[in-house]
């Protein structure tokens, strides 16, 4: 017999036993930016409305009144808490991205830790590594299954983000090994998620999904509920339903030494990832060239194939969709020479609509990045304007500073009438590792 561990032993072994001190300081600094950013785009979406459904259809359930709701006064319990704040935190498609499978990490895993935090005293180190770790099976989750499924249709935050939040919640509360694997079993069997349901309510629902059942799934697990020996890898496992030519080696392969999150990014704008250059781009042609959207006879855009799968609908109404259009996203860019919150709202959409949006060409290039895009623009006279984008601001290659971060979540919490103190917040969290109980700053957050 082999004594080479299974994909499955090997990912709980690493996530039971690996030392806080082991993990590179530029992971830690990566997970506590990732904090800042994550807290910024709950304030972003902690009042929108189908959070609002979701919160007046959870709190008629919820069992206490413990846990903090970013941005609002309400509070509840832990579960519910979980799927809230990340439903909230994800709803515009603001925080962070994992390039390489489009994940966003963050999400489904801070929120069922900090709502943990104030049930049960945590510290924030112990919650810092349980987040990194998290993250990091996440991540390599996707890439053992990309690129067929998210290109099949799986919201792949949502079915992915709950194996990071049942492992990081595993973590910290101190499951072994086998505890992990029963923690992992009872995530495959509730992943959910569908491309489908992006630019509605729906994929909110997913996303809470993933935060609140990763939750339970490492609490049935230290409860005692079983689950196969193999539930990733096993003839009728995760990867092989969920993809179709699964990449095990990719949950394995330079475990704890090359750390997928430590590849985490960060967004300047509320759109889905493509677009980023396709809007700093446009932006340049309009600050540097003077181009306006009424001398626009045409677009043309290449760049990765996902960029014409999630962002060719030039005729989307509604403020969230007009997050994944490109359409939308030029036009807007064109006419009011912004991308923030609100050119992505309700009121924009109906804008671009009846001032009319310029017509679009994609072509698929395979050898782009997601962060790269060139931009060829002809105008009525006759011009051809044109802009190559290879790495886009907030991408890998061109990281967004940690000022810029700050000054996303003091917008956000802004904007969201955040009667609290931002400075206060955003020290507690640039200092999470020193902090005795990490509920105490989720607290920070609430109205």
């Amino acid at each position: 017999m082999s004594d080479t561990p299974t994909p499955e032993a090997a990912i709980t072994r690493f996530v039971a036993r690996f030392d806080p001190a082991d993990i590179p300081a530029q992971v830690l600094a990566e997970g506590r930016r990732s904090l800042v950013n994550i807290f910024a785009t709950a304030f972003t979406g902690c009042d929108e409305a189908p959070i609002a459904a979701m919160r007046k259809t959870g709190l008629a359930f919820s069992s206490s009144e413990t846990c903090t709701l970013i941005g609002r006064p309400e509070r509840c319990d832990a579960p519910t808490a979980a799927a809230l704040n990340t439903a909230a935190a994800n709803i515009f498609d603001f925080d962070d991205t994992h390039e390489a499978t489009i994940i966003h990490p963050a999400a489904a895993v801070f929120a069922p830790l900090f709502a943990h935090a104030q049930v049960a005293q945590v510290s924030g180190r112990d919650l810092l590594a349980a987040f990194v770790l998290g993250c990091e099976v996440e991540c390599r989750m996707g890439n053992a299954m990309s690129p067929y499924h998210y290109a099949h249709g799986w919201h792949i935050t949502s079915t992915c983000g709950i194996f990071g939040a049942a492992m990081a919640m595993g973590r910290l509360l101190g499951l072994d090994d086998t505890g992990l694997r029963q923690a992992l079993a009872c995530a495959a069997a509730q992943s959910s998620g569908l491309v489908e349901t992006l630019g509605t309510g729906a994929k909110s629902v997913s996303m809470g999904g993933a935060a609140r059942n990763g939750y339970l799934s490492a609490l049935l697990a230290q409860n005692g509920c079983d689950g196969p020996a193999l539930p990733l890898t096993g003839p009728r496992g995760y990867l092989k339903v969920y993809a179709d030519a699964m990449k095990p080696e990719c949950l394995t392969d330079g475990l704890g030494t090359e750390w997928e999150f430590g590849k985490n990014t960060y967004k300047p704008y509320p759109v889905g990832v493509v677009l980023n250059p396709v809007i700093e781009a446009v932006l340049d042609l309009r600050e540097t060239d003077g181009l306006r959207l009424d001398q626009v006879a045409h677009v043309t855009l290449t760049g990765h194939p996902l960029l014409q799968q999630r962002t060719n609908r030039p005729d989307v109404k509604t403020g969230r969709e007009t997050q994944v259009s490109a359409q939308h996203a030029i036009a807007i860019a064109l006419l009011t020479g912004r991308a923030g919150l609100d050119e992505f709202s309700d009121p924009a959409a109906a804008q671009t609509l009846e001032i009319g949006r310029p017509t679009v060409d994609f072509i698929d290039d395979d050898s782009r990045s997601v962060d790269s895009v060139g931009v060829e623009i002809r105008t009525k006279d006759g011009q051809n304007l044109t802009r190559d984008i290879d790495h886009a601001a907030g991408s890998r290659a061109k990281p967004l500073p940690d000022d810029r971060l700050e000054a996303k979540l003091t917008a956000a919490a802004t904007r969201a009438g955040f009667p609290g103190d931002t400075r206060v917040l955003m020290d507690a969290l640039w200092q999470i590792d020193s902090a005795k109980d990490a509920g105490a700053i989720i607290a920070l957050a609430g109205a």
